[in-house]
């Protein structure tokens, strides 16, 4: 069995960016992170959000336009109406791209 990624975005913070008070949606918006990441995993060609040290840049976090990214994406899944989606979307592919591979030339 493959190991475990670990998240880059807890529940926590979640709830924090969406502004979300109560426990009620806990499980949905998990799920929604979850997708988020996957989403921005695909978009940057990345198997892992976590380890950068096969790249240029070499730290030990994630870095801070990855995160806002997954938290564009979770929010345009969780809060935006129908006509903000491809917003949220375009703006976290803008704060994602600096650290998408294999672009080509």
């Amino acid at each position: 069995m493959g190991r475990k990624i670990m998240s880059v975005i807890t529940l926590s913070e979640g709830k924090a960016f969406l502004d979300v008070i109560h426990n009620a949606d806990d499980v949905k918006i998990q799920l929604l992170i979850d997708a988020a990441e996957d989403e921005a995993k695909m978009f940057l060609n990345r198997t892992d959000l976590v380890e950068w040290d096969n790249d240029i840049l070499t730290t030990d976090e994630v870095p801070a336009l990855v995160k806002m990214g997954v938290l564009l994406l979770l929010q345009s899944n969780y809060q935006a109406s129908p006509d903000e989606i491809e917003q949220f979307r375009k703006v976290a592919e803008i704060k994602l791209m600096p650290y998408r591979l294999e672009l080509g030339i």
